[in-house]
């Protein structure tokens, strides 16, 4: 049996840990009240911009994605388009995204 070179293990270890990651991002707001993507779409746009680029594996955009969702969440806290509560969930979500993420090496584009 050919066992998978490092790197295509590596691959399938960060999916699994992103996605748990991405259904926390997606769930963050989910109570019995509007979702946070609903009342502040430009969040579900972020998400979306988060999602594309983990599975195109497109790491350094998907740092990125994830600081524009916390940007664009901060924002509509302010705006008061949606609670505390949920920005927290938001924020808590994104930074174990961004743990999970490698630390971009030396001469990535970041």
């Amino acid at each position: 049996m050919r066992r998978a070179a490092p790197q295509a293990r590596w691959r399938v270890a960060l999916a699994g840990a992103v996605t748990g990651g991405l259904v926390l991002l997606a769930a963050a707001g989910c109570s019995d009240e509007q979702p946070p993507g609903e009342s502040a779409p430009a969040l579900a746009e972020r998400l979306d911009k988060v999602d594309a680029a983990i599975e195109d594996g497109e790491l350094g955009e998907a740092r990125r994605a994830v600081d524009e969702l916390v940007a664009e969440t901060a924002r509509a806290l302010v705006a008061d388009e949606i609670t505390d509560d949920e920005a927290d969930r938001i924020f808590d979500a994104a930074r174990e995204v961004l743990a999970e993420l490698p630390a971009p090496k030396e001469g990535d584009d970041e």
